[in-house]
């Protein structure tokens, strides 16, 4: 069965139709957005993009049920960040809050998806986030539904040139770049770090200014792009650079035409990175012209060949987007993402009924051994004179409520001293309580409310020193004895006296 790629650029859209690793029809169409249509300008881009996609289907007898695309960088939010190693019930609430520092917009403005890589020995989460602006999404999925096409893969053109270097054979251990780019026509440059497959940094880049159309350019003008290419490379070497220190690219790999091979290698060589040149025309066949957007498009088609390490599915973005807000307005439980197996059931109801049949078989004795002291007690008249059988009864129903009372306080009072000495024993640095409240459930257990700020000058040391807090309350042996259930309530950011403090709560119960 053949499989349909398309890639939507800045100035091109690009359809490749595969049978196996061949291609069958490489079709390049003008961007309705890019001014180079002959379309009614009237019309919406939605309804010009259907039309031309409509016209090259039959006319090139282009007849598949399915569709895998991709898109270009400027549709797209992708960042790349750290945050301090939580438990993985609270990982939507905290990337929900990290992602608004590097945004310019709204978060609800977005259907998103991302993807956590965690480093258990230096304590974080490395987050891959993709977004995409919900109209955007809504207006690729509608173009394809009037299509009758089902899309199966939407994903991020630098993710696709990773897909292509896969499909080459290359290997993606290490700490390893891409660079895709094409100095013939106006499509935009992608550069992109990985570590083992997944992506570090991406950015994308377009060397041209006035679109030039499907004609050659001048040597003038390959020489200007040539030159804002290198410029643009340095840029993102150093942006790397700051960004992860630690983690040096040892090898970079060029995705382009073999006229450029020369230029850039010289260009590299100043630097210790190790460039490889990707053998493009022995996958992509002799015979075939270079475009990146070919590239793309016909990687995009080979998804079900080449599974990228990458698990962010943009299709479903709005779902996930969803669970997470549904999140953020429900508290989590205890039992959120448990797989109940009907043996495990069976095994937890017998050890319940053992364990209520040992208790029983030991306070038994006991309570006989109450009620007789209790009927050996003195008998005491009441003072009621002649009162009748509903008065006495309430009168007893009064002192039964007492005595019940007063066997609450002394059986299940909870000695304080312990607990609260504990506190700051624990207390990381930078930490401090504002205030604390004791009191007692409705089933009558002892319930402890921690209300807390956090100051470091550093967000993420702020968010680590409460998680840690925490885990100093779970560690202790007398403070866990009497709360074994310990958990992060709230934690937001807040401006006290022009300083940005980190404020939480902690709940701590006695199931």
């Amino acid at each position: 069965m053949n499989s349909l790629g398309i890639y939507f650029g800045n100035k091109d859209i690009n359809l490749v139709e595969t049978k196996g690793k061949k291609i069958i029809n490489n079709i390049r169409l003008p961007h309705p957005n890019s001014g180079m249509a002959e379309l009614e300008e009237k019309v919406p881009i939605d309804i010009k993009i259907i039309a031309l996609l409509k016209d090259a289907f039959r006319t090139y007898h282009i007849n598949v049920e399915e569709v895998s695309i991709c898109i270009s960088g400027q549709d797209l939010v992708i960042r790349t960040f750290e945050i301090p190693l939580i438990p993985q019930n609270e990982l939507n609430r905290a990337v929900s809050f990290e992602i608004k520092k590097y945004i310019p917009f709204k978060l609800e403005e977005l259907n998103y998806d991302f993807q956590v890589i965690r480093n258990k020995q230096n304590k974080i989460n490395l987050v891959l986030f993709v977004g995409i602006k919900k109209e955007i999404l809504d207006s690729y999925i509608s173009i394809f539904k009037q299509l009758n096409l089902k899309i199966k893969l939407l994903e991020y053109s630098a993710f696709s040139v990773l897909r292509f270097l896969k499909l080459i054979g290359i290997n993606d251990a290490g700490v390893k770049a891409s660079l895709c780019f094409d100095l013939n026509n106006e499509d935009e440059a992608n550069f992109t770090v990985f570590e083992d497959g997944f992506s570090l940094f991406s950015r994308d880049f377009v060397l041209a200014g006035e679109p030039v159309g499907f004609e050659q350019i001048t040597e003038v003008d390959r020489s200007q792009k040539l030159e804002k290419l290198k410029n643009e490379i340095r840029i993102s070497l150093d942006y790397y650079k700051r960004k992860f220190p630690e983690k040096n690219i040892k090898d970079i790999f060029i995705v382009s035409d073999k006229e450029s091979h020369q230029e850039i290698g010289a260009f590299f060589k100043e630097s210790s990175i190790f460039v490889k040149f990707a053998e493009t025309q022995k996958l992509l066949g002799k015979d075939t012209f270079y475009s990146s957007t070919l590239v793309k498009s016909f990687a995009t088609s080979l998804y079900k060949l080449a599974v990228l390490k990458i698990k962010v599915e943009l299709l479903g973005a709005k779902i996930k987007a969803a669970k997470v807000m549904a999140i953020k307005e429900k508290p989590s439980t205890l039992l959120e993402g448990l797989k109940l197996d009907f043996r495990f059931i069976m095994l937890g109801i017998v050890v319940c009924a053992a364990v209520y049949v040992y208790g029983w078989l030991r306070t038994t004795p006991i309570q006989e051994e109450i009620a007789g002291t209790i009927n050996n007690r003195v008998k005491i008249k009441t003072v009621i004179q002649g009162g009748s059988i509903d008065e006495l009864s309430a009168v007893g129903a009064k002192f039964r409520k007492k005595i019940r009372a007063l066997d609450n306080v002394i059986k299940n009072q909870t000695y304080t001293t312990y607990l609260l000495e504990t506190i700051p024993k624990v207390l990381p640095r930078g930490v401090w309580l504002d205030s604390f409240v004791f009191n007692q459930t409705a089933e009558n257990k002892p319930e402890l409310i921690l209300n807390g700020k956090v100051y470091l000058a550093d967000s993420d040391r702020e968010f680590q020193s409460v998680n840690d807090f925490l885990a100093n309350l779970k560690n202790d042996p007398i403070f866990s004895k009497y709360f074994n259930e310990i958990s992060l309530s709230s934690i937001d950011r807040k401006v006290d006296q022009d300083k940005n403090l980190v404020v939480f709560i902690i709940v701590c119960k006695n199931s």
